[in-house]
């Protein structure tokens, strides 16, 4: 493996060298150039930070934004320029200037724009490379969220919902549909990063046994397992700014298919700040504060808060809780020649999921069960960026700890309905089982405790010749992920699930597991007369270590190429206002490595009565059984990889932005749990000789007589056969405020089309019994499972009003969906291939099947599943209003969701469905304090 390893490392650290001394050697090396430096202020907030600043002369354009300071530094060649500076889009500087040595110039940008136009509360689509959306601290404070899961309402396509706090809150980006657990990886590879570092946890084994519970409040609705991120968790009230990234991003960030979430946290000096939100569903209280020396390079940031949520407010027998702690430290040193930065971030995340039973309905008042998960997590960042001109420019050396320790307890009443018995054995072979009492108290822990390492370095270089700028990125990440808890803990003899085919498992014995991935980029942008183009190409590299020889992936490496390419036309003029037109294409490939849990799944145990022979003397009872074990891990495995193509449009006339964006995405090897047969042989005693009234002890398995008998078994692994596509169209308008009454129109939505498959064949068996004897045969079909097509046009209209003298802002929403529809196709249910008890593989011929036992194979389909579903327009009204008291010390939120509904009846089957207040509106309000 290390050979390997080293290898790979070979050819890319050769490769590397060989493509930056050609891309040397065909230029020229750089003209004389001078520092210049901007200080940005804004007369409302001081330094106006993330600005964009572009200098343009003849021969040179320079592109750069300032830092959280207001400051931004570039290296220019002496002449004249015109300097335009703009804040959220919007221009609030333009000037002309004269270089001719190094030195700084101090902008202040204009009064009415940092008042009324900066005032953005809404998602912002980013103007970059690949499709974003951009969330701003004053869109989530006018949102007033509980937790992350409400700020996908702000993404093209999205709709407000009433938080669900009861169950894992799972991120979906361009999906529609909700086809079950075997198409997570969709939300399994969306990466969550904060200030950098990766929220995902590739070794959580946190799942239960017990998916048996029909009172519908088991485990398995919160349990977060090969599933991604639980979005409940993640806190929005130390975020600064939040961006989605949907479309094809750079090589830098791998172990994907779906998208990015960045998380930027508040950094710098703030007031002390505390809010108190209360709705019908939670309570939630959070405290912050920034603190700052004069000279601006030691930044201390801490906050704390509390959630505490019921998924009915009359139930108190279940509920969630959460809180959050951080402390994030950021100090700069400036050199000669560069500044050194080092951002070191100490979190703390506890959640409580559990319930109670009702007393009025358990009389035994024993059921209880709890799912407790604790994060710790260090992230460091170092950085190193050179101020003068040269061909290395920065250095950025991530490294995160994130160590979880989870519990899930469990407390169940087990009232058994007949004489049952229980298998013990956790080895292979013949052995006897367990008479257990018809009534016991279980007690289950699940115990884990799993470790993510994360470490990740990016170079950056660059080479500037005349309107030829080229960049490039070049670097490394590693992962380690490993489980130390001590896994399933249970009796034996008092089991959780009478019906469980597995044994308690050490997590602690499950091999670790580590990624490595190289990558090289190159970002080129060139002048064409006003023309202006960037292409960015890149590759990754992708291995998986630490895995047996057996594995498929053992010393693969897998490829990611990725491109991104936009043309920015030049600008004209419409009705005196400057237009602007880009268009933006991008193809790429994403991959993401299969987790713990798909690479070593428990074992599976098929215990077998051979022999049960029940007394009424408890001394003469006997049951006999054979244990045979199964491994389903899949050697097989492989990464999904999902690949995009993507083209996007932007427009701005003045203030107004247009952009739409086209896509598809195809990834057909996504993971899935998929039947697997073996064969088995044993034997079944026969008791009918036996004199009961005259037994002196239990029989004697070794003087019974028996039949062998052969048959087949079905179990579980993981596989990749999922198939999910997506295609569909986003798009967002936004306006300018209207003068007089200070109100901006936006504008935003999306049609999806998902389909979701089955790429592999299945094997099934019939529920049937001849003879007293399972049926003997096992079915291989191909497109047995269902597949569906999923489609939905969302839109909706926001209007924002703010009134500076009043420090007021007041949002109304229509959101509609204009339809929504749903499409099985067809399953075949005749088999390509039909397994015998002896576990030999025949093909299945229709015709010959006729009139025998084989015909049982043919599944009859019901054609009245696969007709349409459509359900028509369902249009809500929400409101939002803020009010700012004593110069922002207090400031007063209130929502009302769904204040008018409207649900178009729609029928089905000749059945008219009227569905006129199927949803109950929904209010809450806040308050936050700025001390």
């Amino acid at each position: 493996m290390l050979n390997n390893v080293s290898k790979f490392t070979f050819k890319f650290q050769f490769f590397s060298f060989l493509f930056f001394f050609l891309t040397v050697s065909a230029f020229k090396s750089q003209d004389r150039s001078v520092t210049i430096t901007f200080e940005v202020k804004d007369h409302n907030f001081g330094s106006a930070e993330s600005s964009e600043i572009k200098m343009q002369s003849d021969e040179n354009q320079y592109t750069v934004f300032t830092n959280d300071k207001g400051i931004a530094v570039l290296q220019a060649i002496p002449g004249s320029y015109k300097v335009e500076i703009r804040k959220n889009n919007n221009l609030g500087y333009s000037h002309k200037i004269t270089v001719s040595k190094s030195e700084t110039f101090t902008v202040y940008l204009t009064e009415k724009i940092n008042s009324i136009e900066e005032v953005v509360i809404t998602a912002k689509e980013g103007k970059g490379l690949t499709s974003s959306s951009v969330i701003g601290q004053r869109a989530m404070q006018h949102l007033q969220p509980s937790s992350f899961t409400d700020l996908l309402e702000l993404l093209p396509g999205g709709r407000s919902g009433d938080p669900v706090l009861n169950q894992v809150n799972k991120i979906h980006l361009r999906e529609t549909g909700n086809p079950g657990s075997d198409y997570n990886t969709s939300s399994m590879g969306t990466t969550f990063l904060v200030d950098g570092a990766p929220l995902n946890s590739g070794a959580n084994l946190q799942y239960s046994y017990d998916f048996l519970d029909k009172s519908n409040n088991g485990l398995k609705r919160r349990l977060n397992i090969t599933s991604g991120v639980d979005m409940r968790s993640i806190s929005t009230d130390q975020i600064e700014s939040v961006e989605i990234l949907r479309g094809i991003p750079s090589v830098v960030y791998g172990n994907l298919t779906s998208g990015i979430v960045k998380i930027t946290n508040k950094s710098g000096y703030s007031k002390w700040k505390a809010r108190f939100k209360a709705d019908g569903y939670s309570k939630l209280f959070a405290v912050s504060k920034g603190f700052e020396n004069k000279e601006g390079d030691l930044k201390i940031n801490t906050g704390l808060d509390y959630l505490d949520a019921k998924s009915d407010p009359r139930d108190r027998l279940e509920n969630y809780k959460r809180i959050t702690a951080n402390l994030a430290v950021s100090k700069d040193k400036k050199y000669d020649k560069g500044t050194f930065r080092w951002q070191s971030h100490l979190s703390y995340t506890g959640s409580l999921d559990g319930s109670k039973s009702d007393p009025d309905v358990d009389l035994s008042e024993l059921n209880s069960y709890e799912v407790n998960n604790h994060m710790f997590s260090l992230s460091n960042l170092i950085s190193y960026t050179k101020t003068e001109p040269s061909f290395y420019r920065s250095t950025e050396i991530q490294a995160t700890f994130n160590q979880r320790f989870d519990k899930i307890k469990q407390t169940k009443f087990i009232q058994l309905e007949n004489a049952t018995a229980f298998p013990l054995s956790g080895t292979e072979g013949e052995y006897d089982g367990y008479y257990p009492k018809a009534q016991y108290i279980s007690d289950y822990q699940v115990d884990g405790k799993p470790l993510d390492v994360f470490v990740k370095m990016v170079n950056n270089f660059q080479l500037d010749y005349k309107r030829f700028k080229n960049e490039f990125n070049a670097g490394f990440d590693w992962q380690l992920s490993k489980n130390w808890g001590s896994g399933q803990q249970f009796d034996v003899y008092r089991p959780i699930d009478p019906k469980a085919t597995f044994r308690p498992r050490a997590y602690r014995d499950v091999p670790a597991y580590s990624t490595a991935a190289l990558f090289l980029e190159s970002i080129s942008t060139v002048d064409l007369g006003k023309n202006k183009l960037i292409v960015a190409l890149g590759i990754r590299g992708n291995s998986m270590q630490n895995l047996p020889s057996n594995f498929t992936m053992n010393g693969k490496v897998y490829a990611d190429p990725r491109a991104n390419l936009q043309w920015e036309f030049p600008s004209f003029q419409i009705s005196n206002k400057k237009a602007q037109i880009a268009l933006t294409l991008g193809y790429g490939k994403q991959s993401l490595f299969p987790d713990l849990n798909l690479l070593y799944p428990e074992l599976v145990y098929k215990d077998v009565q051979q022999l049960n022979y029940f007394h009424n003397n408890p001394n003469y009872r006997r049951v006999n059984y054979k244990t045979m074990i199964y491994n389903p891990q899949n050697l097989e495995i492989e990464p999904a990889v999902n690949e995009k193509f993507e083209a996007r449009m932007d427009f701005s006339l003045g203030l107004h932005q247009l952009s739409v964006t086209v896509f598809k995405e195809n990834m057909d090897n996504a993971f899935r749990s998929m039947n697997q047969y073996a064969g088995y042989q044993y034997k079944k005693y026969d008791t009918s000789g036996l004199h009961h009234d005259g037994m002196t002890g239990p029989p004697d398995v070794n003087t019974l007589p028996y039949q062998t008998i052969n048959e087949n078994f079905l179990y579980t692994t993981q596989r990749n056969g999922s198939r999910i596509d997506k295609e569909g169209i986003e798009f967002q308008y936004s306006s300018n405020r209207i003068p007089v009454i200070n109100t901006r129109f936006t504008l935003n939505g999306a049609w999806f089309r998902t389909k979701y498959g089955n790429s592999m064949p299945v094997y099934r068996t019939r529920d049937l019994t001849i003879n007293g004897r399972p049926y003997p045969y096992l079915g291989l079909y191909e497109g047995m499972e269902p597949n569906s097509v999923n489609e939905v046009l969302n839109t909706n209209l926001m209007l924002d009003t703010y009134i500076p003298k009043l420090d007021l802002v007041f949002s109304s929403s229509f959101q509609f969906s204009w339809y929504s529809m749903r499409k099985l196709s067809p399953m075949n249910g005749v088999p390509s291939h039909y397994v015998d008890q002896n576990g030999n593989i025949f093909p299945f011929n229709p015709e010959a099947a006729q009139g025998t036992i084989l015909e049982s194979l043919m599944i009859a389909q019901n054609n009245d599943l696969y007709n349409t579903t459509r359900r028509p327009m369902e249009m809500n009204l929400n409101l939002k209003v803020t009010k700012s008291f004593r110069n922002k010390a207090i400031v007063v939120s209130m929502f009302a969701s769904r204040l008018f509904s409207y649900y178009a009846p729609y029928s089905v089957n000749g059945v008219t469905i009227n569905r006129k207040g199927a949803q109950d509106p929904y209010f809450g309000m806040e308050i936050n304090f700025n001390l």
